[in-house]
């Protein structure tokens, strides 16, 4: 009798909640990448399976990403109107917050990314693109760092962002 349910939500329902306003969070967040924070809480391959095979075993993913789902929304929507507040008066303290939580997120990704292990053209690649980013950072002007808003631009940036977070893992699950 201790088994059974009184409701129809469970404590995992909930924790998926936590684990989608988490990400929504780090979706909004400068520094932050929901997507590796997907990486942390075990959703990104779960993520990546139903988006390459979305018609195997549909309804018992929309079931599962239902709540989270419902928790990115919410951590978006919520900690959007806190981000704005926090950032007005108090700006360095959580850009520094902000870099924290990327270091936090490194070791994680690091391990995830090198599990298949690493070779020197890996090292080299990073090396390289660590540089141009660099550069770009410190040589660039406002033309190069600074985008005007317009339809065009935000149709490229959710396009990037796209391919920042779905593409390099549904290219592992297709291979």
């Amino acid at each position: 009798m201790n088994n059974k349910k009184t409701s129809g939500l469970s404590a995992d329902w909930f924790i998926r909640v936590l684990k989608g306003a988490a990400v929504g969070i780090g979706g909004i967040l400068p520094g932050l990448s929901g997507g590796v924070l997907a990486v942390i809480f075990g959703l990104y391959d779960q993520i990546i399976n139903f988006l390459a095979n979305p018609f195997k075993a549909f309804w018992k993913n929309i079931r599962y990403f239902l709540p989270v789902g419902i928790g990115f929304a919410i951590g978006i929507l919520i900690f959007s109107i806190f981000v704005e507040k926090a950032f007005g008066q108090y700006a360095a303290i959580f850009i520094t917050l902000f870099i924290g939580f990327v270091i936090g997120t490194l070791p994680s990704l690091f391990k995830t990314a090198g599990e298949h292990g690493r070779n020197t053209s890996d090292w080299l690649v990073l090396t390289i693109t660590a540089i141009v980013i660099f550069c770009i950072m410190f040589f660039g002007d406002q033309v190069v760092t600074q985008v005007q808003p317009s339809v065009i631009a935000w149709f490229f940036s959710g396009a990037l962002i796209g391919l920042g977070v779905i593409v390099p893992g549904m290219s592992q699950v297709i291979s």
